[in-house]
């Protein structure tokens, strides 16, 4: 059985101010959805260690597994753009994993910057053996709702993933 992490909710007052700091607009965390959002990240990332043959897979070297295995190759830059995170970071993952021969990558003939990954049988089996846990996961934390409630969680991610497409919302690391 998977245990999760249990987070306390955010502190109601926190200790005093300096006497020259007045905060006038404080936000209520538990009812800011950013700040949600990412308590329920982290409760839903995995913070074990997975180890197929050999190999550590962490969270980022799952997501992409998943990602590749889920909708086939990929660049660099759209797996970055599918996951949120920088280019670099992906860079790494992506030497990690054809390091592991997890993946394989494949140049562009018209663009030798550019690189096609995607998963060797390796890479899939791997994959494989990791993803049904990694559901079965899932399938416990959406064991608290009903029918109903799940139905309408996704359909609110749907709504707020229309928003951000609809606003091609950019995500300035510095907000």
């Amino acid at each position: 059985m998977v245990k999760l992490v249990q987070f306390p909710d955010p502190p109601q007052r926190m200790r005093r101010f300096p006497k020259d700091v007045e905060v006038c607009n404080a936000l209520e965390l538990r009812a800011y959805l950013p700040y949600r959002a990412f308590m329920l990240t982290l409760n839903l990332a995995y913070r074990g260690k997975m180890v197929i043959d050999g190999t550590a897979i962490r969270i980022r070297d799952w997501r992409i597994l998943s990602l590749l295995a889920s909708t086939g190759p990929h660049t660099n830059r759209e797996i970055a753009d599918a996951m949120g995170l920088d280019s670099a970071t992906i860079s790494r993952a992506v030497q990690y994993l054809k390091k592991h021969q997890l993946i394989e990558a494949r140049r562009s003939k018209r663009d030798r910057r550019m690189m096609l990954v995607m998963l060797t049988q390796k890479g899939a089996d791997a994959h494989d053996a990791i993803a049904p846990e990694r559901k079965k996961f899932s399938d416990e934390v959406e064991s608290c709702l009903t029918e109903e409630e799940r139905g309408a969680l996704y359909n609110a991610f749907d709504k707020i993933d229309a928003f951000f497409s609809a606003r091609r919302i950019e995500h300035d690391e510095w907000e």
